[in-house]
Order: structure tokens, then C-alpha cells, then sequence
């Protein structure tokens, strides 16, 4: 059984399920409760209610699943909410230098989790077909013939009685690699989720060719840091991608009752990370993310700087003139929020060249009411320029009508 809810939706929590009116059992809202992401509940309370909060995703109970979609126009159909979210975690979670686009799965098949899996082993598939990539590896081994070099303290503390044994240090070149062992750990942790037949057959498929890789465990797997260079990039996508699912799928067990697993995002900082994304594919290397070079306060006597300024993004239209783009996942009804005017002030006053400062919101017919250009007010006669605009996110599912669009939004 699925139910599919939105951002801010409300859930009515009564003795029995009726899905059909959003309701669920008391026992279900227990579980619902006790998810706790980043130290937020993913669920707020209310009289016999429960409200989903900013969080997107799945979450399945032992005999129910919940589906929570990000809070589009009233016309956009569940459907393509759900393509929409699709789209952005696929193009979110790219690496930035990526400039293909990731290919189209059909929702008809897959959930949430078998797009994200499907997608990771559409490039691992990739990956191994160039062949996996092997590392030079320090080895030590108690050899019949020198190799490399005799390590001594061992040697005679070893092998005093056998004369003709060397116990020595030597470089190999290996497969069971950190790279290779952290696939080989996406891959048993898919195994173990996926219920698509075609994804279960692909995943058995590649476990094949890691045979000589060990296993770690998921933890092991996401302390590594790994680095990438000209010689490994081929291997980058499939890691975003299997590190994502590694990250944000968990499993959770309270005593004597039955697991859980979800896979949640942040909508707030999927559409920033997205909307980079895109804006690299528009613009290329003139996108910054999340630049912090300057500050807004400082110590006239010590030098010393307070307070970095971070934008979400800035678009360097050339060397002398950038524009400054926050992104806000938020509904405002009537105007933006005072907090985040004020953020964008100190952005116009406190970073270089900047001639305009834009924030953007998700497209709705609240946000289209206060679209438009306007002007700090400042008392030294010159004008700062704020713009506000909304984004279509429907138009994401055709690519090129999307970039346009958003191309159009700084002209």
C-alpha cells in the first residue's frame, strides 16, 4: 500500500487506515514520529494530525509506504511532482564538471529508490566496461625469492630457522582498491533494497566483476576520502550517485518493534544544489558555488573579519560585473521574507562588482504576484538592484526549454 503526500500536507491519524482520505492508524503515526533527520522531526505534530515537514522522499513502514513529494502549483499532478523530484536528484547530484544530462527512467516501473539505483548502475556500467581500475598497494608477504624490499626487523625474528624465506615489502598492482570496495559495498546494500527484477539483474550482474575486491561495511564506505584526477574521473558519476544512496538510505529499529527504511532529502537544499547544477549547464565555468572570500565585518585595529559572506551562487558575467543568485524553496504569500531582503542587501553592499543580486523561488501563483525588479533604498543616490523571479520547475522535464528558461530570468 502507498500513500503519496506532499510537502505541508496533513496526515489525519485515527484507529484505521483510510488512504483514500489520507488517514492512517495510531500505530503507523508512531513510526512516523520517531524520524528524526538532522536533529528535525520529519513529522510535526497536531490535534489527531500529523504534518510532513520539508523533507521529500520515501519512508516504509513494514506494511505501508509513504511517498512525500515536493509542494508544486495545484495543477501539477502527482505524477509529474514525481518527475520533477526525479529530474532534480539526478541532475543535483552530478558532479559539477558534468555536462551531459543523465538519462530519462521511466517512473512507470521504478519508485524513488530504483530511479536512484538505476542510475548509479547505469554509470558503474560505464565504468566497467572501460575496465575496473586497479592501484599499486604496499604489500607485505613472506616470500621464497626477494621482492621488493627485505624487511629485516621480520626477517629475523621470522625466519632465523628458514634461510631460504624472505619476508619482504613490495608494491602490487591490485583491483581490491578503496574505489572498487566502495562499489562492491553500493552494490550488496542495493542488492538488499531493490525489488525491480531489472535492477536486481544488473546489480548481479556487475557484483561479478568486483569478485577480487573485499567487502567493507557502509560506514567504512563513506569515511573513505577519495579523491578523483584524470585517471579515475570515469569512475566520479557512479560514486555521487552510490554515495547518495549510501548516505541518505537508512534503516531504523526500535525495540520489539519492526525496521523501517526511508531515503529522505532536504527540499531546501536540493533546489539550491540543482539549480547549480543547471546554471553550470548554462553558463559553464562562469557559476560559482557557495563562495566565501569575503566578509562583512571588520576589526579596524586587529584586521580581523567577522561574518563570511556565502551566496548560493554567483554568475561572473565578465571581469568586472557578477550577479549574485539565492535560491529560497519557500511559499511566501504575499512577499518575500524580511530575513532574506536583508541577507541579499549585505550581499549588494558587502561583495565586489556586483550589479545586480537575485533571489529565486519555485514557480507558484503566489510567488508570480511579487516577480518583478526593484531597488534598495539608500540614501547615498545609488541604486542597488534586486531582482526576484520564480522558476518553472515543469519545464525541467524538457532540458533545453529549461536552461533556456532560466537564461531568461537574468536578461
Amino acid at each position: 500500500m502507498i500513500l503519496t503526500i506532499k510537502e505541508f500536507d496533513r496526515i489525519h491519524v485515527r484507529e484505521k487506515r483510510d488512504l483514500v482520505n489520507k488517514q492512517i492508524s495510531q500505530v503507523d503515526a508512531s513510526y512516523l514520529q520517531s524520524i528524526v533527520v538532522e536533529d528535525t522531526p520529519v513529522f510535526k505534530p497536531g490535534h489527531r494530525f500529523l504534518v510532513a515537514q520539508q523533507w521529500v522522499g520515501v519512508i516504509a513502514l513494514p506494511d505501508l509506504t509513504i511517498e512525500i513529494l515536493p509542494k508544486l502549483s495545484a495543477a501539477v499532478s502527482a505524477d509529474i511532482c514525481r518527475e520533477i523530484l526525479t529530474r532534480m536528484l539526478l541532475v543535483a547530484h552530478q558532479p559539477l564538471a558534468t555536462k551531459k544530462l543523465p538519462a530519462a527512467v521511466s517512473l512507470r516501473r521504478h519508485s524513488l529508490v530504483e530511479v536512484l539505483i538505476s542510475a548509479f548502475l547505469s554509470a558503474l556500467e560505464s565504468y566497467i566496461k572501460n575496465g575496473l581500475l586497479s592501484s599499486y598497494v604496499k604489500v607485505q608477504s613472506n616470500l621464497d625469492t626477494v621482492k621488493g624490499r627485505i624487511l629485516f626487523n621480520k626477517q629475523f625474528n621470522q625466519n632465523v630457522l628458514s634461510p631460504t624465506r624472505f619476508h619482504c615489502r613490495y608494491s602490487k598492482y591490485i583491483r581490491d582498491n578503496p574505489l572498487n570496495q566502495f562499489f562492491l559495498c553500493c552494490l550488496r546494500e542495493m542488492q538488499a533494497v531493490s525489488k525491480d527484477k531489472e535492477n536486481q539483474d544488473r546489480i548481479r550482474s556487475a557484483i561479478m566483476n568486483f569478485e577480487d575486491v573485499q567487502s567493507i561495511t557502509v560506514p567504512t564506505a563513506l569515511s573513505q576520502q577519495l579523491t578523483f584526477n584524470s585517471t579515475n574521473v570515469i569512475a566520479r558519476e557512479a560514486y555521487e550517485y552510490g554515495n547518495l544512496f549510501l548516505s541518505k538510505h537508512s534503516v531504523m529499529a526500535s525495540p520489539g518493534r519492526a525496521k523501517m527504511s526511508m531515503m529522505l532529502f532536504d527540499m531546501n537544499r536540493l533546489f539550491e544544489t540543482f539549480l547549480c547544477r543547471s546554471l553550470r549547464h548554462a553558463y559553464g565555468n562562469k557559476v560559482q558555488y557557495q563562495s566565501a572570500k569575503y566578509h562583512l565585518v571588520v576589526d579596524p585595529e586587529t584586521k580581523k573579519k567577522y561574518i563570511k559572506l556565502r551566496p548560493d551562487i554567483v554568475l561572473k558575467i565578465s571581469d568586472s560585473e557578477a550577479l549574485v543568485i539565492d535560491t529560497k524553496w519557500k511559499l511566501p504569500q504575499k512577499f518575500a521574507k524580511e530575513s532574506d531582503i536583508y541577507q541579499m542587501n549585505a550581499y549588494s553592499t558587502g561583495l565586489p562588482n556586483i550589479s545586480k543580486v537575485y533571489l529565486l523561488f519555485p514557480e507558484t501563483a503566489n510567488t508570480q504576484r511579487f516577480v518583478g525588479d526593484f531597488e534598495f533604498l539608500s540614501n547615498d543616490g545609488h541604486a542597488r538592484k534586486l531582482g526576484i523571479r520564480a522558476v518553472d520547475m515543469s519545464l525541467c522535464l524538457n532540458w533545453n526549454d529549461f536552461l533556456l528558461h532560466l537564461k531568461s530570468l537574468f536578461q
